[in-house]
């Protein structure tokens, strides 16, 4: 049944004019948001930790619905994808990085001749930013396996339409350590949360979490940077896509394997975080990132305070105002 409603969606979406999609992806979304009461809740309990707010906080539940909403709006452009070329795509591209620019500093970071490890988030429009990077140089992505072969099979081929070449996740990683020693860019979604005590501790949005440390694992082994960087849109979701290099980050071995890897882990996180502050309703993250607090222990973190400022209905911002604006 997915299979054939991906299938008709794209079908769909190469038929529909971009403004007439936003304006029914949209509210679909938000429509799921509201029937799927724990999903609801743990987006609101995320958003409320990025905003350092309560989750009774009213910014803290506007911005989780806006971020269901811009989630339907990025699968329209993402079941789009096959009716597009990659021109057109590139075409849309602003790059919003400081001078040099992106490309320049991904090249430079590839000069030194160990591949390049490219990590991003759910966030924006993730799969624009395997495309803009491919339309430059061969590409590897990390991907899953779809139980249904029907359905990996076209959504691998999507990516293949654009010179992506996908790595399968659930695999052993020396695919792609053979990747980066032939000198070639890998792409991973590095926001994956893990269970208490699980994973490398790190602190996120100022509270403590768990994520794979794999992306600092494979940067230690091998020597290659890591490029921490999204694409992302404007509030008004309009054809414009904007691509940011956030950092490039370079592997330093001091001898202590855990130790190297939890200070790389926490820096990739550290600048994902920066990406998020920025537009915290484009990341898309309905999972529980952070374990549960105790009940006493309600009290917000002060680290992630200024987003919280910043998003207030009072202040000229974009997202305290984008709530209403299009609704």
């Amino acid at each position: 049944m997915v299979y054939w409603l991906t299938q008709f969606a794209s079908w769909l979406a190469g038929k529909v004019p971009r403004r007439a999609r936003l304006a029914l992806a949209g509210p679909l979304t938000t429509l799921v948001y509201y029937a799927w009461a724990s999903k609801r809740r743990v987006t609101i309990a995320n958003m409320a930790q990025v905003l350092g707010v309560e989750p009774h906080d009213p910014r803290a539940r506007r911005m989780a619905r806006q971020s269901w909403r811009n989630y339907g709006r990025y699968l329209s452009d993402f079941f789009y994808l096959p009716n597009a070329t990659r021109e057109q795509v590139m075409a849309r591209m602003s790059d919003t990085t400081l001078a040099p620019g992106t490309f320049p500093m991904l090249a430079d970071a590839m000069a030194r001749g160990k591949g390049l490890i490219i990590a991003t988030a759910h966030f924006g429009a993730w799969d624009i930013a395997g495309v803009l990077v491919a339309s430059r140089w061969p590409l590897y992505v990390l991907a899953d396996t779809f139980t249904d072969p029907r359905m990996d099979d076209l959504i691998q081929g999507q990516r293949a339409h654009f010179g992506l070449r996908v790595l399968r996740a659930e695999k052993s990683p020396r695919p792609i350590l053979r990747a980066l020693q032939d000198n070639q860019p890998v792409a991973i979604v590095a926001d994956r949360p893990m269970a208490e005590g699980e994973g490398t501790p790190i602190t996120f949005f100022g509270r403590r979490c768990f994520v794979p440390g794999g992306v600092a694992q494979l940067a230690l082994l091998s020597g290659a940077p890591i490029a921490v960087g999204c694409a992302f849109y404007d509030d008004q979701f309009s054809m414009t896509y904007y691509l940011l290099l956030a950092e490039v980050i370079y592997p330093e071995r001091t001898g202590d394997r855990q130790a190297d890897t939890a200070a790389l882990t926490q820096r990739v996180y550290s600048a994902l975080e920066r990406i998020i502050a920025q537009h915290p309703d484009q990341w898309y993250m309905f999972r529980p990132f952070w374990p549960e607090l105790p009940a006493q222990a309600t009290q917000t973190t002060q680290g992630a305070a200024p987003v919280a400022e910043a998003l207030a209905p009072a202040a000229p911002s974009a997202g305290g105002s984008q709530g209403g604006a299009d609704e």
